[in-house]
């Protein structure tokens, strides 16, 4: 089986699971745990209340199996305050290593652990995740964040956004016609491609993305059953 290197969006990956980083105390607030908080809030939530059951530990592996996606939750940092170690890497990926096989896992998107904003060198988590998953006998991706990569589910998002009217998306998702306006433009900005930079943008709470994100959503299935029935 292969290992791929490759430099883009994880989410567009074919792989059955994506790996999530995690810490321990119930906050995805950015990158790639923001956008699976989003994408996926039954899992966000069952995270919570494990963390507060103190049953999310380093070393310890969640796998979350979404009707899409099945999504591997490691954690690399105790806290969200805090910094990764290599001895956190180490542990879990010994941990898949181990178990991956009878967790019925076929083939894995990993981002780099720990590089992004846990302080460890890029160079220095793909050598350790190498080391690991070299050798495995299912698909292994690991993928370089590539800010400019595109985003279905953000492009989708803004596609429906852009085409309402402000006062209906306030009424709609009770959130202030401020911060709609303040959504609208942050996705008219070109600097923007993917939900997880939206937290960024001063003015635009996680909050406001869930509800924005869920109406969306909300909206697309029921277009999606609309037309389904119009072919019978």
């Amino acid at each position: 089986m292969a290992l791929k290197i490759i430099k883009g969006n994880i989410f567009t990956s074919e792989c059955q699971t994506l790996v999530n980083t995690i810490n321990c105390v119930g906050v995805m607030g950015a990158g790639i745990a923001l956008e699976c908080r989003l994408r996926y809030p039954k899992m966000y939530s069952r995270y919570v209340t494990l963390c507060k059951e103190q049953k999310i530990d380093i070393g310890l592996l969640w796998l979350f199996k979404g009707s899409d996606k099945w999504v591997l939750n490691f954690p690399t940092k105790r806290h969200w305050k805090g910094s990764s170690e290599e001895s956190f890497l180490h542990a879990g990926l010994q941990k898949f290593a181990q178990t991956y096989r009878e967790r019925g896992v076929t083939s894995i998107a990993f981002p780099l652990l720990g590089a992004d904003r846990g302080g460890i060198a890029p160079s220095r988590s793909l050598e350790i995740m190498t080391e690991y998953l070299s050798t495995l006998d299912i698909d292994v991706e690991i993928y370089e964040y590539d800010p400019l990569a595109q985003d279905d589910i953000y492009a989708s998002t803004k596609s429906w956004l852009l085409s309402q009217n402000a006062a209906d998306i306030a009424q709609s998702t009770s959130i202030r016609i401020d911060y709609v306006y303040k959504l609208i433009e942050a996705m008219q900005r070109s600097d923007i491609h993917q939900l997880n930079q939206l937290a960024r943008v001063e003015g635009v709470g996680i909050k406001t993305l869930e509800k924005i994100f869920d109406q969306a959503r909300s909206q697309s299935s029921s277009k999606q059953e609309t037309q389904q029935k119009r072919l019978f």
